[in-house]
């Protein structure tokens, strides 16, 4: 965490309506080597009904999202009934959408009935039928609670087809919000099935001294969110810019080191385009206080990154949640 989360910002902390943005989708993959996590079946599985399931199976990471393309970027919009909606962004015009960047991983396995079942890394699972060229979400209207935002959505459509290594999906459900519900529309999905790339492809990917950009409240780049319990039992919200450096090397095992610039050390595994905290649960002691990060996970190219992230803040006894939803870094 850089200034990630520095105490200082803790301290000029006011409280804030709670964003209804926070219950934005983040549909990511499951975890690496997760003990329990259903492994994919041979290229040559197959179902009752004669389609070919062996090009699903596996590990598909989102590919790099481009705002300009609309690769793998959500927007959040008001519900068709009510087209001018307060924005999930407190002070942006009624109706107005909010897009939100889609990185993560997906494990795609064959259950005995020779459906599909996908588990991501949100600790969400989802059932497919197989059509003759794609996979369907299927029943509809599947619900989930996001474990990394502490919100839930229900998806009522994702269809998924694959040529080779390569996978576009189109998603549309509702965002469940304190403030209300949001649709949910993801039209230019794409992933990359995770395959053993050499050592060199993966350190250039990574290594390196990134910054986050300037914080963009419009758009929730870089903006921390923070809760707390108040000495009245209220919940306190509010917000902070994401700032500083990250500094990441790469070790032959493929495993991340990420030292930031208040002294902490944070360990991430790489898999492809996208580098996940691993174990979770890592602890680093600052003066005053100590942070706490669930759940970390980074998407690469080279020459950006966008990331998520999660955990807690405990200072004076008591503790403050945080999420980074929408985490954007560059190369320096």
């Amino acid at each position: 965490m850089s200034s990630h989360l520095h105490h200082k910002t803790l301290g000029r902390r006011s409280p804030s309506r709670l964003l209804s943005v926070t219950a934005v989708l983040a549909l990511g993959v499951a975890g690496w080597g997760v003990p329990g996590a259903v492994q994919p079946e041979p290229a040559d599985a197959a179902t009752d009904t004669g389609w070919n399931l062996g090009k699903y199976l596996g590990v598909w990471n989102y590919d790099q999202p481009n705002r300009e393309s609309m690769r793998n970027i959500a927007e959040l919009r008001c519900p068709a009934a009510q087209p001018d909606c307060p924005s999930p962004v407190p002070g942006s015009t009624p109706g107005s959408a909010v897009q939100i960047p889609q990185i993560g991983w997906i494990l795609f396995s064959k259950e005995s009935d020779g459906r599909i079942v996908g588990r991501t890394d949100r600790g969400c699972t989802y059932r497919f039928k197989a059509q003759s060229d794609s996979l369907q979400l299927d029943p509809p209207s599947q619900h989930c609670f996001n474990r990394v935002i502490n919100s839930g959505y229900t998806l009522t459509r994702w269809s998924v087809t694959v040529s080779g290594r390569h996978e576009k999906e189109t998603i549309a459900g509702v965002s469940h919000g304190p403030n209300g519900d949001y649709a949910f529309v993801l039209d230019r999905g794409a992933r990359t099935k995770v395959e053993p790339e050499p050592w060199g492809k993966v350190a250039k990917r990574f290594t390196g001294r990134w910054a986050y950009v300037p914080a963009d409240r419009s758009r929730l780049i870089n903006m921390v969110t923070y809760r707390s319990v108040g000495p009245d039992g209220s919940m306190q919200v509010s917000q902070a810019h994401q700032r500083g450096l990250v500094a990441m090397t790469v070790k032959p095992d493929r495993a991340v080191v990420a030292r930031t610039a208040d002294g902490c050390r944070w360990t991430l595994a790489v898999r492809g385009n996208t580098a996940e905290l691993n174990p979770p649960g890592q602890v680093c002691q600052r003066p005053g206080e100590t942070v706490t990060v669930d759940f970390w996970q980074v998407a690469s190219d080279g020459k950006e990154q966008a990331s998520i992230m999660s955990g807690v803040v405990r200072r004076d006894g008591l503790n403050s949640s945080f999420v980074l939803n929408v985490g954007a870094l560059a190369r320096r």
